[in-house]
């Protein structure tokens, strides 16, 4: 069944490559803005726990590829795919308790790398930092976000963590 989910994945994701001809593509100024605001908006929510605004910003199913940086496992092992909207805001909850129990009070986003996918696919890397109150710093993070376009606007589907001395790195 795994082998089944990641070739899915896989396909889908090159689909829109192989079938265009394997052109190249990428994105203009709108795009990058359109998907810098969603960026924008989600790490509100989430840091306000507006998990009502956060279904704005992310889609289900949503991939999360590897252990979470947040250490809230909750028995998901190294990869879930979360079926439901209800499930991936589940998965933000349990993420924002685990924060919280390690006294993380706020974050900053550091560089950001968009690369095109397709015209309706993105892969963003982010670096991160996390905060408690008093200003120390609890984590230096990176992560790769697998975004689509549907309807009009971008989503967060996927998320897979990194080590931050790997950010921008591409072979």
């Amino acid at each position: 069944m795994r082998a089944v989910c990641v070739s899915v994945i896989v396909v889908g994701v090159t689909y829109a490559e192989l079938a265009s001809g394997q052109s190249r593509v990428s994105f203009g100024t709108l795009d990058k803005t359109a998907i810098e605001r969603l960026f924008d908006g989600y790490s509100v929510a989430f840091s306000n726990q507006d998990y009502v605004k956060l279904r704005d910003y992310v889609q289900a199913p949503f991939i999360r590829f590897g252990p979470s940086n947040t250490r809230a496992e909750a028995g998901l092992g190294d990869w879930a795919v979360l079926q439901t909207m209800d499930d991936t805001i589940g998965f933000f909850r349990t993420a924002q308790d685990a924060l919280k129990a390690q006294g993380v009070e706020r974050f900053e986003w550091g560089q950001t790398r968009i690369s095109a996918l397709s015209v309706d696919r993105a892969l963003v890397n982010k670096s991160y930092r996390r905060f408690r109150n008093d200003g120390t710093l609890v984590m230096d993070a990176a992560s790769f976000y697998v975004v689509s376009r549907s309807s009009g606007s971008w989503k967060i589907c996927g998320i897979l963590n990194q080590d931050p001395r790997e950010f921008g790195k591409t072979y």
